[in-house]
């Protein structure tokens, strides 16, 4: 492959039980592909001791892995920073440590950043795991409608934000992030494209996500989130393109979105009134986390 080396590096929280096998699954790819992965770091941060000697244990059998400790929780960003600092590679993969990636799915990222270098930064494509229930209609609503906006927008080329599942960039594309900045992805790559590079996201590449499993929680994720694209808009002075800002700012392009998002998924009208509802909750909760304190979800609230 012509993609030179890369970094990959994964953000630990708390008790991560599934933490060795996506390590494991992204070397395996890695040396399958022949790629010079010049190493993997993770920032355990309030990591028990089971999780932190699994860890341990991988790092002694693999040299590429790098494990930095920390005792107390001090926020995404500063994790980010730690492991930016660590990279001398031209690109680098962000994975969250209870992410699972589709098998090819690195490949398919380094091929995207490999055809044309002036991609500042290419996604994989979130997937739910298949649910039931009321709670499950309003997931896939929400992501089903991400998805159909990231996708539109990276075949329009007018892209400038990118989820932060699975996510590589260009390390000359991104700057390190301001210390309590909350939506990483959106930070960076709205910081590509200010520097000219475009944002793409792979249909081919697929990685499975953690969601909330009851509404408080998605209320609580969704007021981070909103919160955190309010900061990147006041950070870079522009707003992250997503289908709630575009719904906003650009009514009719944002409603054609959703309109075709719910004619490929007509069962998802069901969810549309309790979307409506917990989403005008969050706007609400952000707007008055925006007036009370610029560090307000620094550090992200985990699901119960």
């Amino acid at each position: 492959m012509g993609t030179g080396e890369f970094t990959i590096g994964i953000c630990a929280t708390g008790e991560s039980m599934e933490i060795a096998q996506l390590v494991t699954s992204l070397l395996d790819e890695a040396d399958e592909l022949q790629t010079r992965l010049q190493r993997l770091v993770i920032v355990a941060s309030e990591c028990p001791a089971g999780t932190l000697s699994c860890l341990r244990e991988l790092q002694e059998e693999d040299s590429r892995i790098d494990l930095l400790v920390e005792g107390r929780r001090q926020g995404k960003a500063e994790a980010i920073n730690k492991i930016l600092a660590l990279t001398k590679s031209p690109l680098v993969l962000f994975v969250n440590s209870d992410a699972r990636p589709q098998p090819g799915a690195l490949k398919r990222l380094l091929y995207s950043m490999d055809s044309d270098h002036g991609i500042g930064a290419v996604a994989a494509v979130p997937k739910l795991d298949a649910g039931t229930g009321l709670m499950s209609l309003l997931l896939n609503l929400m992501w089903s409608a991400h998805n159909n906006c990231s996708v539109t927008l990276n075949h329009m080329n007018v892209s400038n934000h990118s989820c932060d599942e699975m996510v590589m960039f260009r390390t000359s594309a991104i700057s390190l992030l301001p210390r309590e900045t909350v939506n990483d992805g959106a930070f960076l790559a709205a910081t590509a494209r200010l520097r000219g590079f475009s944002i793409k996201v792979s249909t081919e590449a697929r990685v499975w996500v953690t969601t909330p499993k009851r509404i408080d929680d998605l209320i609580m994720q969704r007021r981070r989130i909103l919160f955190g694209h309010a900061q990147v808009w006041h950070q870079v002075g522009t707003p992250p393109r997503t289908i709630e800002s575009l719904l906003f700012l650009s009514p009719i392009t944002g409603a054609r979105l959703l309109v075709t998002t719910l004619a490929l998924r007509p069962r998802l009208l069901l969810a549309v009134p309790v979307a409506l509802v917990s989403e005008m909750a969050a706007t609400v909760l952000s707007i008055l986390d925006t007036t009370r304190s610029s560090k307000a979800h620094a550090i992200w609230r985990r699901f119960k």
